[in-house]
């Protein structure tokens, strides 16, 4: 599914009460398994939302960057003032280059957002730029096969999969119901 602005739309949605899919423990458990402890390296979390994956990933040890490019979502992930992470307004698809690390980033995230990417092939180039060269790239989306045919927009279609995950040295999947998680490296 393409938005056209996707700023302008995420903001209304998280503005009016929209609330997503919330973190479960398979989820995360499967997630600490690919990422481990984070020791202080940095993580940047690709449409953070409310804030509860950096938030996560911040426990673990990482110190994260979350980013929106909805300025409500910042907002309400800003507002527990948690330590360890940052949360700013950015469109990883934007003009506008992501502030620059110190170092690459160990874990970039992109917890459903890989199927709104409006131009997935320079999406990726930009998240393998930005990661380590032993880092983790973990991606969670609805597979729209699994999805009512009304919904199945929300998710990625077998091409986007072969396109997602074609070009790394390990990949690995785990299936959650509808949900699939892909932990993917350089």
């Amino acid at each position: 599914m393409v938005i056209e602005d996707p700023a302008t739309y995420w903001d209304q949605l998280w503005t009016d009460g929209a609330r997503y899919r919330p973190l479960d423990e398979t989820e995360t458990t499967a997630l600490e398994q690919h990422a481990g402890a984070g020791e202080g390296r940095a993580a940047l979390d690709i449409g953070s939302g409310d804030g509860s994956l950096a938030h996560h990933l911040a426990r673990l040890g990482y110190t994260t960057i979350g980013i929106d490019c909805a300025p409500a979502a910042v907002g309400l992930a800003a507002e527990t003032g948690a330590t360890g992470v940052t949360f700013r307004e950015a469109d990883i698809e934007g003009p506008e280059p992501l502030p620059a690390p110190e170092q690459p980033f160990a874990l970039i995230t992109a917890r459903l957002v890989y199927a709104f990417i409006a131009d997935k092939p320079s999406f990726l180039r930009r998240v393998r730029h930005l990661l380590s060269d032993d880092g983790l790239f973990w991606v969670v989306s609805p597979l729209a096969d699994r999805l009512r045919e009304d919904r199945a927009g929300i998710g990625i279609t077998a091409d986007d999969e072969i396109l997602l995950t074609g070009g790394w040295s390990k990949v690995h999947m785990t299936d959650l119901d509808i949900m699939r998680c892909y932990a993917l490296r350089p």
